[in-house]
């Protein structure tokens, strides 16, 4: 990809251990293996931590989480299931590229239901979350300026699906993961054009004011052009 040179395991590796901490931002603790395998791939899905068409191994996975082969392949079983991996020829773990159609189809998707969870958002969300998600926004800022793609990704991650989770609605929230899950490694073909913009930071501030006016309205708004501006360039990016 644009912001790196080194080879996918490495970037792998690397991102994966990275965003371990992180991990707890996206789901509730679990004391099973396989689900806390099942959590650390789901967010770096989410997060873009692992490439599109980048092929994992059981064995792999296992050794860097520590694991047995069993709660590897069991996490592997459920993330094929809700898309975000695949298998290739019964043996081959791939992360999915997006082809176009796919992606404007969950683009129309997140449109609709993330504005809705921003406004159910507005009125509930703790005044110590919404400091919180001004730190995250500064943290956001800074990782564009110091180049540092993942977590940029991993701070956007953050702050949508904070704000996402705040409506009191976990069937909607459930959903939008899902969608985050099968969209997060394509958002790796943002860098470097469109997130060295700060177009998306930009967004987000305009999200804080809507979220301290308890604003649904604006905040649902500010969701939408942030998927709006970033799409154009995916879009671009995406067509055969």
């Amino acid at each position: 990809m644009a912001q790196t040179t080194a080879s996918a395991p490495t970037v792998r590796k690397q991102r994966l251990q990275g965003s371990e901490d992180a991990a707890e931002l996206l789901s509730p603790q679990s004391d099973t293996l396989t689900a806390r395998v099942y959590q650390k791939l789901r967010h770096a899905l989410m997060t873009g931590a692992l490439l599109p068409e980048q092929v994992l191994t059981v064995r792999g996975v296992a050794e860097e989480f520590g694991v047995s082969l069993t709660p590897v392949r069991e996490a592997v079983q459920r993330l094929v299931v809700e898309h975000g991996l695949e298998v290739v020829n019964g043996r081959v773990i791939r992360v999915p590229r997006l082809d176009i159609e796919t992606y404007r189809e969950i683009l129309k998707i997140r449109m609709e239901l993330e504005c809705l969870a921003a406004k159910e958002a507005a009125p509930r969300i703790a005044n110590e979350e919404i400091e919180r998600l001004d730190a995250v926004v500064q943290a956001h800022l800074a990782a564009i300026q110091a180049g540092d793609a993942h977590q940029t990704l991993v701070r956007n991650t953050d702050f949508h699906l904070s704000i996402y989770r705040a409506s009191g609605q976990p069937i909607l929230v459930r959903i939008i993961e899902g969608l985050w899950l099968r969209v997060g490694p394509t958002l790796n073909l943002l860098f470097p054009q469109y997130c060295g913009s700060l177009a998306g930071h930009e967004t987000h501030l305009v999200a804080m004011d809507a979220l301290r006016r308890r604003d649904g309205d604006a905040l649902g708004q500010s969701m939408r052009e942030d998927l709006v501006h970033g799409s154009r360039y995916l879009i671009r990016l995406l067509k055969p």
